[in-house]
C-alpha cells in the first residue's frame, strides 16, 4: 500500500464561549485524509482525523513540513508485513531530523497524521479502530463500550447560570451521568452559584467535576479548594498552571479531592516528569494527556508504559478531548473515561452526538476505523478532502 496523496484543511470551531484561560471566538482546528493506491469493497481506502480542540489548526507545519516528509518517503519504509502501512514505522519518519525536545506544536501536526493512519490501518482489517487497538496491544478489558463524561459548563456572555443549567438537563436527557464544568472564571461567589446550579440537577449516582483551566495560582487554588470542600466533587481538573510541577506536588499534599491533569502536556518527555515531580497521587488523581495532541497513539502508548512504571493504572486515564480518536483509545486499551462534548449543536460536539449513551456508558459503532463516515458532519467536515 502507498501513500498518494495527504490534504489538509482547517476548520472554524468559534464559539460565543469561553473558559477561565481563553475564549473559543475565533477557534479553529484541522483535519486530514490520507489517500492511498489502494481499495475495499471497491471504494479507495482513505485514512481520516479531526484535530483537538484548543490548540487551533496545524496547517502551516502539515503543509511545509510533515506531509511533504511522508509523501516523500520509500513505501517500503512505511509498509507492515503484510504490505499495509505501519503508524509505528511512519510516525518515525514523520519525526526524522527532529530535534528532542522543543515540542511545541509540531506534535499535533504529528499527532494528527498518526490518528489518520491508525483509521487507515483499521479499516484496511475491516474492524473498528478500537478493535484493532486491543488486538495488537492484547489489553483484557477492551470493550466497545466505555464509561463517558460530558464537559462543558462553559461561560456564556448573558445567562450564564440559566444556560449551564439548560445543557446539564440537556445531556442528562440524552443518558449522561458524569459532567465537568468550568471555574476561575469568575468570581469565587459566581462560581459557587454555578456549582450549585448544576448539582442541584443531579440525580442519585450522578456526578460533577470543575476546571480551572490552569489559571490559579497557590493562594487561589487554596480559597477554591477550602470553598468547595463541602461539595462531593470527583476531582479539581488543572488549578494550576500545567508546568509548574512543584505548584502540583504542594497542592497534591493538602487537597481533599482528586487533581486531574496532562492535557497540556504534548509528550513523553512532558509525561514523564509530571509523574517524576507533581506529587500526583496513583489512587485518586486523573491523568488527562491529549492524544491527537501528544504526538498520536504511538506516543500514547510509550506513555501508558512509563505509567505502569510509576504504578499507575490505566482506569486512571481520561483523555482529554471529546473526539472519535479518544473514544476508541480508551475502549481498546482499556482506560477509565472518555470525554464527550456536553454541548452537542457544536462542531466539534456534533462528531460524537451519534455514539449511543445510556447510563453514563457510550457504546462504539462497528464501523471500521474511527467511525466518521457515520457522523452528520461527515460530509460538512471532510467532503473537499475525499477526492
Amino acid at each position: 500500500m502507498r501513500i498518494v496523496a495527504i490534504r489538509e484543511r482547517t476548520v472554524e470551531l468559534s464559539s460565543a464561549t469561553r473558559n477561565a484561560s481563553i475564549s473559543f471566538d475565533a477557534m479553529t482546528a484541522s483535519v486530514i485524509a490520507v489517500h492511498t493506491d489502494a481499495k475495499k469493497d471497491g471504494k479507495p481506502l482513505i485514512g481520516l482525523a479531526f484535530d483537538s480542540i484548543g490548540r487551533y489548526g496545524h496547517g502551516g507545519l502539515l503543509r511545509e513540513r510533515f506531509i511533504p516528509r511522508l509523501l516523500a518517503a520509500d513505501p517500503n519504509d512505511y509498509a507492515n508485513d503484510n504490505g499495509g502501512i505501519d503508524p509505528h514505522r511512519a510516525w518515525a519518519i514523520l519525526m526524522k531530523d527532529e530535534k528532542p525536545g522543543g515540542h511545541g506544536e509540531r506534535s499535533g501536526a504529528v499527532g494528527l497524521i498518526d490518528a489518520a493512519l491508525w483509521d487507515l490501518a483499521a479499516k484496511a482489517t475491516d474492524e473498528p479502530l478500537w478493535s484493532l487497538l486491543a488486538t495488537q496491544h492484547g489489553h483484557a478489558n477492551a470493550s466497545a463500550t466505555i464509561a463517558i463524561y460530558a464537559s462543558g459548563g462553559h461561560y456564556r456572555p448573558a445567562n450564564d447560570i440559566d444556560a449551564l443549567r439548560d445543557d446539564v438537563r440537556r445531556a442528562i436527557g440524552q443518558g449522561h451521568r458524569r459532567f465537568k464544568i468550568k471555574i476561575g472564571g469568575a468570581s469565587l461567589a459566581s462560581d459557587i452559584k454555578r456549582v450549585e446550579a448544576v448539582i442541584g440537577l443531579l440525580e442519585r449516582s450522578m456526578s460533577l467535576a470543575v476546571d480551572g483551566s490552569g489559571t490559579f495560582d497557590r493562594d487561589k487554588t487554596i480559597q477554591y479548594l477550602d470553598a468547595l470542600k463541602p461539595y462531593p466533587l470527583s476531582w479539581i481538573e488543572e488549578p494550576v498552571h500545567p508546568l509548574d510541577f512543584e505548584l502540583h506536588r504542594d497542592i497534591a499534599a493538602q487537597s481533599p479531592f482528586a487533581l486531574a491533569t496532562g492535557e497540556n502536556l504534548f509528550s513523553r518527555d512532558d509525561a514523564r516528569n509530571l509523574l517524576r515531580h507533581a506529587g500526583l497521587r496513583p489512587d485518586r488523581d486523573i491523568l488527562q494527556f491529549d492524544i491527537s495532541l501528544s504526538y498520536g497513539i504511538v506516543e500514547y502508548l510509550r506513555i501508558l508504559d512509563d505509567l505502569g512504571q510509576h504504578g499507575w493504572r490505566r482506569e486512571r486515564c481520561a483523555p482529554h478531548a471529546g473526539h472519535l480518536l479518544a473514544m476508541h483509545v480508551v475502549a481498546g486499551l482499556g482506560l477509565g473515561l472518555a470525554e464527550v462534548a456536553m454541548d452537542t449543536s457544536t462542531l466539534f460536539g456534533k462528531l460524537t452526538a451519534g455514539v449511543p449513551v445510556n447510563d453514563g456508558l457510550a457504546t462504539l459503532p462497528d464501523t471500521p476505523g474511527a467511525g466518521f463516515e457515520r457522523t452528520s458532519v461527515f460530509s460538512e467536515v471532510f467532503g473537499g478532502l475525499l477526492n
